[in-house]
């Protein structure tokens, strides 16, 4: 038979007593565990490093910059070792479809040729090698110049701000068209035109960004200190502002550089960017334009090249954003 269990204690309750006094007897005496107060519950990690491991674990992120790298080393080599030239013409073989043999060499046009006989696929490429070039000087520049500017006037303020951004409203007032149809007057076309007109009314968005971020930071103590110590301003500004805002130029130069490829491509579908036979993804597009009801192949393939960069850079760009975000910490 089971044995009966016996009920456990009622436990001791304590009395209430008007005059506040408390029967020390009823409560043990725990103390203080110094191995637990001194233990690490998370290990440390610099800032750029924690940003690093939240953009590596985000596949958006990942996917986006193995396209990129992708695109990057094909439009470097790709028409180094192609079969064709970006020039080489064959007019008998004309709006080929893609994967055509040519009869000639032999070679192989995997996205089909032109109205003049050009293989679509080097000059593809080679159009990335233009957009990109034009892509990334534009936005160096860009951010060069803006840094600079924005923050000597975000950091002196007063009357020398107000005259360096009466400067900015009147440059941001000038349409960048407008640049580019009055240097093809003096200048030849190709990519020093184009990288020169875009960097000339570039730079003033970079730069209204940094000046709200110094102004909103060059009155935080470690700056008042390092002024305290006969720190100079042009110290002040390289070693301790733009380190501090960083990040939020690189999540800016990083969705900036889509808009630039863009107007490049729109720039060269306007007669306004490279002269042939060079080639760029708007001078293919604006070729492809032409023929799209017959051969709708050589406006997609410029396109989706288009697109997919484009694409690529804004999902970039805002997972930088997302990895910068120090409330986002975990």
């Amino acid at each position: 038979m089971a044995k009966k269990t016996q009920p456990a204690a009622p436990a001791e309750v304590l009395q209430y007593d008007p005059k506040g006094h408390i029967d020390t007897a009823a409560f043990e005496r725990i103390g203080t565990d110094t191995a637990d107060m001194e233990a690490i519950a998370r290990p440390s990690i610099s800032f750029w490093k924690d940003a690093f491991n939240r953009v590596r674990r985000s596949p958006t992120a990942v996917i986006c910059t193995i396209l990129l790298v992708i695109l990057i080393i094909g439009a470097i080599f790709i028409p180094f070792f192609s079969t064709f030239s970006i020039s080489q013409q064959n007019v008998a073989f004309s709006n080929k479809p893609p994967m055509s043999v040519d009869s000639l060499t032999n070679g192989v046009h995997i996205f089909g040729t032109d109205a003049l006989g050009r293989d679509i696929w080097v000059r593809t490429w080679a159009g990335a090698r233009v957009s990109l070039t034009v892509a990334f000087a534009v936005a160096i520049i860009d951010c060069l110049v803006g840094v600079i500017y924005g923050g000597v006037s975000g950091y002196f303020g007063g009357a020398v701000d107000n005259v360096m951004m009466r400067i900015v409203e009147i440059i941001s007032g000038i349409p960048y068209l407008i640049i580019v149809m009055l240097l093809m007057i003096v200048m030849d076309r190709g990519l020093g035109s184009i990288i020169i007109a875009y960097s000339i009314t570039g730079w003033t968005g970079m730069a209204r960004l940094v000046r709200g971020q110094v102004m909103s930071l060059k009155e935080q103590e470690f700056l008042i200190a390092a002024q305290a110590m006969g720190a100079k301003p042009r110290r002040i500004i390289g070693r301790h502002l733009v380190p501090n805002i960083l990040s939020v130029i690189i999540v800016n130069v990083t969705l900036d550089i889509p808009n630039i490829i863009f107007t490049e491509a729109f720039l060269s579908m306007l007669g306004l960017g490279i002269a042939p036979p060079n080639s760029s993804w708007g001078i293919l597009a604006n070729d492809g334009i032409a023929v799209f009801q017959q051969y709708p192949f050589e406006l997609v393939v410029p396109a989706l090249f288009i697109c997919v960069t484009m694409l690529s850079f804004n999902l970039l760009g805002d997972q930088l954003r997302d990895a910068f975000d120090p409330k986002l910490r975990r």
